[in-house]
């Protein structure tokens, strides 16, 4: 339950001003996903699974089609996003600079 409460928590940090339609929350759901558990995870295959797992999760629920979300990600431009170098480009941040 402590895992599953750090993914709700790093979704609410965003504001709704941040938020400007549902396909933003999916890509910070699945960066939340990969955050939280997928760094836990200790070889490619173990992350090659997450990754097609987050995949489908996506699609059933969410009814959004993976690489159309995600095609932003999509570096060889073969309209698929199907590498783990391709997914790690998922970043959501919060960065303040005070001088």
């Amino acid at each position: 339950m402590r895992d599953v409460s750090k993914v709700i928590c790093g979704i609410c940090l965003c504001t709704k001003k941040e938020i400007q339609n549902s396909d933003v929350v999916t890509r910070l759901w699945a960066h939340e996903i990969t955050r939280v558990f997928g760094d836990r995870l200790i070889n490619d295959e173990d992350r090659t699974w997450m990754m097609n797992t987050v995949r489908d999760a996506i699609r059933a629920p969410f009814g959004a089609n993976f690489d159309t979300l995600f095609r932003h990600l999509d570096n060889d431009n073969n309209g698929k996003v199907e590498t783990l170098n391709e997914y790690r480009a998922l970043a959501f941040g919060d960065i303040y600079t005070t001088f």
